[in-house]
């Protein structure tokens, strides 16, 4: 259960980080359309006209680009922080989670500690002390 949270966490903050990265694309991408747009259809679709005002389209080509661009940034703001909170409440349950196992894994911990204990101490037990062995001098000088 925990790595399945943690996975959802991990995607939602990837889909938060990719959100952002199109957020600022469109945006960048409204201030090009904005800039260039107008002159480009100046010079390709007005050219043979005589104009004494401005089109319309060319008023409102700028509002639109940049209409857009904000409504598209606020949405994923707003979207980012549903999916931070999402994934900060599931961080929390994996806490919680954490929590509740830990009353197993502390008996196990106990478990293996106490056997560690009694084959240390068993180790420590000292061996039999070696003697060195009585070399047959004895049997040399009767010789």
């Amino acid at each position: 259960m925990y790595s399945d949270l943690a996975f959802k966490v991990s995607q939602l903050r990837a889909k938060n980080q990719n959100i952002m990265l199109t957020a600022v694309t469109v945006i960048v991408a409204a201030l090009f359309v904005a800039a260039l747009l107008p002159s480009l259809l100046v010079q390709y679709i007005y050219a043979g006209q005589q104009l004494f005002a401005q089109p319309l389209l060319l008023q409102y080509i700028p509002l639109v680009c940049f209409s857009i661009g904000i409504a598209y940034f606020l949405f994923a703001i707003v979207g980012n922080l549903f999916r931070a909170k999402r994934a900060n409440y599931l961080e929390k349950q994996m806490e919680l989670e954490d929590c509740c196992c830990f009353d197993e894994e502390d008996e196990i911990l106990d478990e293996i500690e106490a056997l560690t204990e009694t084959l240390v101490k068993e180790k420590k037990k000292a061996p039999a002390k070696k003697r060195p062995a009585k070399k047959k001098i004895a049997a040399k000088t009767k010789k």
